[in-house]
């Protein structure tokens, strides 16, 4: 049971699992398999790590035993990358600098509490389906969809780092406290909803997609273990994709 929990704990902290939602994301945008995806699964795993584990990266602290293991992930990680960085056309090779531009800049943007959960989303929207699907006036308005689904996701978070993060930050929670920070995701719910439903989409998917977003912030608060974000939360891109192949 030791054993198994070591191996789970790894599987989440060298950001496996999280590559795996944001392939899921790619997934629910192409519905096919492509080298895209793969290249925004390895380059989760790199950007997660690389913002996670940055500090330790340059020190004599990150060879001890307990990260020889997510080096090892991030390397592998970054050579996936790079094999399929190097298949994508141009245009798409310049987006993905792009979002690694974005991604970079992440630590900074952090500091204005209240815009990081937002930042976050329009990122990974940006990466797992603008860029995949082109620019176009239908994308434009999955886009949209998706980064309102991706936000209120991102409220979970949020109200659990809470009582970690600074109160200089001026985080959702600080400013609005925990119960306003919960009314703003139903409300991103609502607005995806609303958006979803003026398309032409396929309205059960959508639906228990929102679901399952508001029964993660319901549930949410401040002394949750991390096992409910860092692998329940981060579940629900998988979860959806596997309702959306279910209906298809």
């Amino acid at each position: 049971m030791l054993a198994f929990r070591k191996i789970f704990n790894f599987y989440i902290q060298s950001s496996i699992h999280v590559g795996f939602a944001v392939f899921c994301l790619v997934q629910l945008s192409v519905q096919q398999w492509s080298s895209y995806s793969f290249l925004v699964l390895f380059g989760t795993i790199v950007g997660y790590n690389f913002l996670k584990y940055s500090e330790w990266f340059f020190t004599h602290q990150f060879f001890r035993i307990q990260y020889i293991g997510i080096l090892v992930v991030t390397l592998i990680s970054v050579l996936g990358f790079f094999w399929f960085f190097l298949q994508q056309n141009t245009t798409v090779q310049l987006h993905i600098l792009f979002a690694f531009g974005l991604v970079v800049l992440y630590p900074f943007v952090r500091k204005i509490g209240w815009l990081k959960p937002f930042y976050v989303s329009f990122v990974v929207s940006y990466i797992t389906l603008f860029v995949p699907l082109k620019s176009d006036v239908d994308v434009i308005v999955l886009f949209v969809q998706r980064f309102l689904l991706l936000s209120s996701v991102m409220i979970p978070f949020e109200i659990l780092d809470s009582s970690k993060d600074a109160v200089a930050m001026k985080t959702l929670p600080h400013c609005f406290g925990i119960a306003r920070t919960k009314q703003i995701g139903y409300g991103l719910i609502g607005l995806f909803c609303i958006t979803s439903f003026q398309t032409l989409s396929i309205h059960y998917p959508y639906f228990i997609y929102a679901l399952s977003s508001l029964i993660a912030i319901y549930f949410s608060h401040e002394k949750r273990s991390w096992y409910y974000t860092s692998f329940w939360v981060e579940s629900l891109p998988i979860f959806w994709l596997l309702v959306l192949l279910f209906f298809k």
